[in-house]
């Protein structure tokens, strides 16, 4: 048998046996690797899906032997690919191996960060279709003296040519404009985003790689004896969560670094990982080699009223899984999404355990997921049959009549073995969000707070919303007794509190007072910003319209 015939055998029984974990599974893991670590690697796309299955087997190692197999892959793996750099074939690229560039797109904060990143370099890679030339934009933010190069229509890389502007670096000159605009974020992104600009992100250390990009353990690696598939979800997400750890600022820094490279590593970008806060950062150490990350946002980035709250579920130190929750009390939307390499786990126990931290973090009970997660205008969720995932982990639909439909179809599922529902009744569960409630009635949700707002800026100001909240601003500053030394961050918090005091009618001193301490901690404490709500809207202030 040949080198290659050889090579794709032993991978595909690798690939066949990583999420077996009885004897004789791990006998051939064990035996694959062995063999496999005597051949010569090759630069393909069949590396790139070794490494994935490597991935999965250094997450869940079904025994010391295992891992020390699989760690000195990935530092076989990351010499040969130091090797052979600027000379890797397309089908390696953006796959977040060691040694290997990453072309896509990022935020201008996002590029900010990468610029200044110790084990990477990031560099102008192409425009693609501009909705702004860059002479638009420049004209914003160029010192008066040099605007006049902006008006000769000159394409992007003479106008930069004109500014002498060197190649190498051209992406940091754009980032250092824009960056006069950032106390106006969300017109800085606008701009930003209108170059379409495609950058290279080029490793100059294995560490920028998905194999060596890991979160610090405080335990030790979890052997995985199996894949605990059936369990008892409400009493997981019941059992009590641990306090989180205690982070040094260099563990703080070090665990930051890792967030954002699992989601630059991945060409993904969420807001709370792009404008995560340091100081409301919490790491949450559980069972089975799990520790769960979540973190808000900075406070020019935070929503009004809710929090954007992201995680990043690691399993053994490697990020298996990333999402977010909007929370607003005790209501929160969620979303999830486990990286491609560790599919095939223990996802159901996974997301339970996320939904534990949120629920005990921040005192939610009740989680609704957007019907996209299963299948709405995502083919992948009807074909998966991700509308039962969550079912069986307690979400429900919340049309009364796809409920019906739901149950009645659970009923068909076990009375058939091997039915799978049609892709005609997947579609119609995609007609109704799902939810987990932990009992009683539906929270309020941010809709049944905005449109009282806009009810009473019609009925009290005519529409005329700068006055509405001039006034009630000045209103609930004095009932409140609020001082004026307040920060720009708090004042932008006071404006949203003080357009909810008076649409909600709060005339009662508590009310009042914790809405007052809102203003102070919403931009600085997620967790204590959550507390407040949650005794905000004990007293059944705002009530759910359904």
């Amino acid at each position: 048998m040949s080198q290659n015939a050889s090579r794709t055998r032993l991978q595909r029984s690798l690939r066949e046996t990583a999420n077996r974990f009885d004897a004789d599974s791990a006998a051939r893991k064990r035996d694959a690797l062995a063999r496999l670590a005597k051949l010569p690697l090759v630069a393909d796309a069949a590396l790139a899906d070794y490494a994935d299955t490597l991935l999965f087997i250094a997450a869940h190692p079904h025994d010391a032997d295992t891992l020390k197999q699989v760690e000195a892959e990935f530092r076989r793996l990351a010499a040969f690919l130091k090797s052979r750099r600027g000379k890797h074939p397309a089908a390696l690229a953006d796959r977040g191996l060691p040694w290997v560039d990453t072309v896509t797109r990022f935020t201008h904060d996002c590029n900010r960060w990468l610029l200044a990143h110790p084990h990477c370099r990031v560099l102008p890679d192409r425009y693609e279709e501009p909705l702004l030339d860059l002479n638009a934009i420049l004209k914003l933010t160029l010192p008066s003296l040099e605007r006049n190069e902006t008006t000769a229509s000159l394409g992007n890389d003479a106008l930069l040519d004109v500014l002498k502007v060197r190649p190498d670096q051209r992406l940091a000159f754009l980032v250092a404009e824009l960056s006069r605009l950032d106390a106006l974020p969300y017109v800085k992104d606008q701009l930003f985003d209108a170059l379409d600009l495609y950058v290279r992100v080029r490793p100059t250390s294995a560490a920028f790689s998905k194999a060596f990009n890991r979160l610090a353990l405080c335990q030790s690696v979890y052997l995985q004896p199996d894949l605990l598939r059936k369990f008892d979800p409400l009493a997981l997400m019941q059992q009590h969560l641990p306090a989180p750890r205690r982070l040094s600022d260099d563990e703080r820094a070090e665990a930051i670094r890792v967030l954002k490279n699992t989601m630059a590593l991945t060409s993904r970008e969420t807001d709370p990982a792009t404008y995560l806060d340091p100081a409301n950062l919490r790491i949450y150490d559980l069972e089975r080699g799990l520790s769960c990350a979540i973190f808000g946002m900075t406070p020019d980035r935070q929503l009004p009223l809710e929090s954007y709250v992201g995680f990043t579920l690691f399993k053994n130190g490697f990020p298996v899984a990333y999402g977010g929750s909007w929370i607003m009390g005790e209501r929160a939307a969620f979303g999830m999404n486990i990286f491609e390499p560790f599919r095939g786990g223990e996802s159901g126990y996974m997301m339970c355990q996320v939904l534990r931290t949120y629920a005990q973090a921040f005192g939610v009970r009740y989680f609704e997921v957007d019907a996209h997660q299963f299948g709405l205008d995502n083919p992948d969720g009807i074909a998966s049959g991700a509308f039962w995932f969550y079912f069986r982990h307690g979400f429900r639909p919340l049309s009364p009549a796809l409920l019906q439909l739901s149950l009645q179809e659970k009923e068909r599922i076990d009375r058939r073995p091997g039915y799978r529902s049609p892709e005609k009744t997947l579609l119609r569960f995609t007609g109704s969000n799902v939810a987990l409630n932990f009992g009683g009635p539906v929270p309020p949700h941010l809709f049944d707070v905005t449109t009282r707002v806009t009810k009473m800026i019609a009925a009290d100001y005519a529409g005329d919303r700068p006055c509405a909240e001039a006034d009630g601003v000045a209103r609930f500053t004095q009932a409140a007794k609020l001082g004026t030394r307040l920060s720009a961050d708090e004042r932008r918090v006071l404006a949203e509190v003080a357009l909810i005091w008076h649409a909600l009618k709060v005339r009662d001193a508590e009310g009042t007072r914790l809405l007052a301490r809102m203003v102070r901690a919403k931009p600085k404490d997620v967790f204590a910003y959550q507390k407040l709500l949650l005794a905000f809207f004990a007293n059944g202030r705002v009530r759910h319209q359904a």
